[in-house]
């Protein structure tokens, strides 16, 4: 049996942006994930499907797992020759008991390797706008965890005269008693303190106050755990700098797959959104539809593409059953969106017709200056498509034969269900139909708390057909398209909090 490896890897302190290209490599490569509550567990969508994913939880009071059950968990995993990572918050060696994981893998033979990770004791800081160095008012720095107090873990006396920033982790529970002993210790009680929390994410918020009154304030501020507390003279160095992010503090969900959804997740996160992508199908490939049809391809003179799916599938069939691209000689190629085409064209194949629009309105309308009824059109597609272009053909007296090439089935991911029952996301943009139905169905009325925006027209009525209200729709039906109706009603609203 091959051994194993653990890879002790810090995932940063929340904005996925913030995770180190070593840590993703090592989360899409991972055979098992071992992660804990901070560790973001948005990156989990990045790995392997048969990628066994084991919760350690580690919350305040409430740990899934100890920390000796998690050693062991990392070793036996490892002995079963798996290539497992142990997914950290922040960095795993910067009070996250990575040293301890790391004695324990040595003890026991086990290879392994450390991954840093950005801490969030400063990155949470500069989030909030306040440089934990300043040449002006702080030269040092210096760092302390604040959970366990009560055995003496602090010493007030030195801590009270030392210069420079102070910076808390883990002291949310301890703030007041912590507050209390500084001062008693000589600590000036009109020392300026920030208390931030959730910092880097779209649930960032914060608190200003005097040390004196800090505790009092991030309590009636309802400030808990995760956060981190800054205190000294660069708190009055906070700088707004998020302002200038227009979406910075809106989690969106995007609803949908590929190319699309990449391009309006990258444009989103450059304004500081939080972006979470989720497909709510699944999809359940047909290719046994599709054989006999491929296998007489000749009869048809055109294929309709209308969604990468249908593209995906029908070329991996035709591969199954050694056909190539020769075969499709003669054969012209209809497609709708700009990703669908490219889908094609990247096998070699020049598209021959694209409508206007990327709706199918706009390619019912275009038919008829193509087409004739001496054509016949092969439209593989799912079993939810709908049926305006095969009514458009038959009023033309075209044949088309429609077959179902894959079938939606409803994805359902029970993080997802309670995010929307929490309340956690500002907006949904729905990239297909399919995505608006499945998504409605699965979370019910608790969707209707987001703003929803739609790629086109025909995923704009699956949503009023679902009871939603459309806050916009897409003029250009691609990721970008959509990108820009969800930056413009959000930041318009993001202004005026």
């Amino acid at each position: 049996m091959k051994k194993g490896r653990v890879y002790i890897a810090g995932a940063g302190p929340g904005d996925e942006k913030l995770i180190s290209i070593r840590a993703m490599e090592l989360i899409k490569e991972a055979e098992v994930v071992v992660y804990d509550r901070l560790a973001a567990e948005r990156f989990l969508s990045y790995t392997q499907k048969d990628c066994e994913k084991i919760n350690a939880g580690k919350q305040p009071q409430n740990h899934r797992l100890n920390q000796s059950q998690i050693n062991k968990v990392l070793i036996q995993k490892a002995k079963q020759g798996k290539k497992v990572l142990r997914l950290k918050g922040g960095d795993p060696f910067l009070f996250g008991r990575g040293g301890e994981e790391c004695e324990a893998l040595q003890q026991a033979g086990i290879p392994f390797e450390v991954v840093p990770g950005i801490s969030s004791f400063y990155s949470v800081c500069a989030y909030a706008g306040i440089p934990v160095t300043h040449r002006e008012c702080a030269s040092s720095f210096h760092v302390f965890t604040g959970h366990r107090v009560e055995n003496g873990e602090l010493d007030y006396p030195i801590m009270a005269k030392m210069e420079g920033t102070l910076i808390f982790l883990m002291s949310m529970k301890n703030l007041e008693q912590i507050s209390k002993k500084l001062i008693e210790q000589g600590k000036e009680e009109h020392t300026p303190v920030c208390v931030i929390q959730w910092g880097t994410t779209s649930k960032q918020k914060s608190v200003t106050a005097t040390l004196k009154e800090i505790a009092q304030k991030a309590k009636q501020a309802n400030i808990g755990h995760p956060s981190v507390v800054i205190m000294g003279e660069v708190v009055k160095q906070k700088m707004d700098w998020q302002k200038n992010r227009s979406l910075f503090g809106k989690h969106i969900l995007l609803a949908g797959t590929g190319e699309s959804v990449l391009e309006a997740k990258e444009l989103l996160q450059e304004e500081g959104a939080e972006i979470t992508t989720y497909s709510a199908i699944q999809i359940v490939e047909k290719p046994e539809n599709l054989i006999k049809e491929i296998e007489t391809i000749k009869q048809y003179t055109w294929i309709f593409f209308t969604s990468v799916s249908s593209v995906e599938i029908f070329f991996h069939t035709m591969k199954k059953i050694k056909k190539d691209i020769r075969d499709l000689q003669g054969v012209s190629i209809f497609c709708i969106g700009e990703k669908t085409k490219e889908a094609v064209e990247k096998r070699g194949i020049f598209v021959d017709k694209v409508p206007q629009q990327y709706n199918s309105k706009s390619a019912a309308e275009e038919m008829e200056q193509f087409l004739s009824p001496k054509d016949k059109i092969l439209f593989p597609a799912s079993e939810l498509a709908g049926t305006m272009l095969q009514e458009k053909a038959k009023n033309m007296g075209v044949e088309m034969v429609r077959v179902t090439a894959y079938e939606n089935h409803i994805h359902v991911e029970e993080g997802i269900k309670q995010c929307f029952q929490k309340r956690m996301f500002d907006a949904v943009g729905f990239f297909s139909s399919s995505q608006a139905k499945n998504l409605f169905s699965m979370v019910g009325e608790d969707i209707k708390h987001c703003a929803l925006f739609a790629i086109g027209e025909a995923t704009a009525q699956s949503i009023y057909d679902m009871g939603g209200k459309v806050t916009a729709t897409a003029e250009i039906a691609t990721g970008k398209g959509l990108s820009a109706f969800l930056k413009k009603s959000l930041a318009k609203d993001f202004d005026n909090v």
